[in-house]
């Protein structure tokens, strides 16, 4: 399976690195996004509410590099299956013996080996514009980073499921694509919603996922932040499953139909 998984990242690699324009105008991307976060962490008062730092760039900016965390997982196997069906070759991966956990974690790996770079870059650029690391936990930043992809997965596979289904359209791309930047404390505190939204956003991976890393940027032991890091473990292990058997279903019933590598 780990020779599967590798052979479809390195192909997905190299298809990304082909386009050499669109890969680098990403960085170039990255590199807007830091400088606006703090453009705009000048116009905003320092507070408590953005944690030990206090201002309002440092929260934002590590909670806007992590987030693609979720979006490498919500858009990577979706987009490599729908790639497959517009290139004709979706049949034929599935013809050969190779197991679909394969096809579908496979599908994501390059996605989320991109977002750890571009979330390097984000925290570099964040260095060069003022961000202070110097309490960064090591240890619990990378658990938290595993727990992110471990909770976030499942949601890819699943949003793949709804590709070979649908064809066009990923809801669950376009739900949690609206949801997280406002429940999630991406760009402002939990604390200042409602308290009903408070409750929905506690069904979140990103609101503990971004809560522990944080946590870990600002030095806060993995003692206090394992209630989040329970919840994202429980998570993992409850959703992984049902998502691959989603994505069993999904081609199951693509098969059935004819209609695998329509698009």
């Amino acid at each position: 399976m780990l020779t599967r998984v590798r052979a479809i990242f390195v192909r997905d690699a190299r298809l990304a690195l082909s386009y050499k324009l669109s890969f680098g105008l990403q960085w170039l991307g990255v590199a807007a996004g830091a400088l606006t976060l703090w453009f705009t962490g000048r116009l905003i008062a320092p507070s408590a509410e953005f944690g030990p730092s206090g201002t309002y760039f440092a929260y934002a900016l590590v909670n806007v590099a992590f987030l693609q965390l979720e979006s490498a997982a919500l858009t990577g196997c979706e987009r490599v299956i729908r790639n497959d069906q517009v290139y004709g070759t979706l049949e034929t991966i599935l013809a050969t013996p190779t197991s679909l956990a394969a096809v579908a974690i496979g599908s994501t790996a390059w996605a989320f080996a991109f977002a750890f770079v571009q979330i390097v870059c984000y925290l570099v650029f964040g260095t060069l514009l003022g961000l202070r690391l110097e309490h960064v936990q090591p240890v619990v930043l990378g658990a938290f980073v595993l727990l992110a992809v471990g909770a976030t997965l499942p949601l890819g596979i699943a949003s793949a499921a709804t590709v070979m289904v649908f064809k066009q359209g990923a809801p669950l791309q376009f739900l949690f694509g609206r949801l997280t930047p406002i429940l999630a404390g991406v760009l402002f505190p939990i604390a200042i919603l409602p308290g009903w939204l408070q409750g929905i956003s506690w069904f979140l991976p990103m609101t503990h996922v971004l809560g522990g890393i944080r946590g870990a940027v600002n030095g806060v032991p993995l003692t206090q932040l394992l209630p989040d890091a329970l919840w994202l473990a429980g998570a993992a292990c409850a959703l992984l499953p049902i998502a691959l058997v989603a994505f069993r279903v999904a081609v199951a019933r693509a098969k059935f139909d004819g209609t695998l590598g329509h698009y």
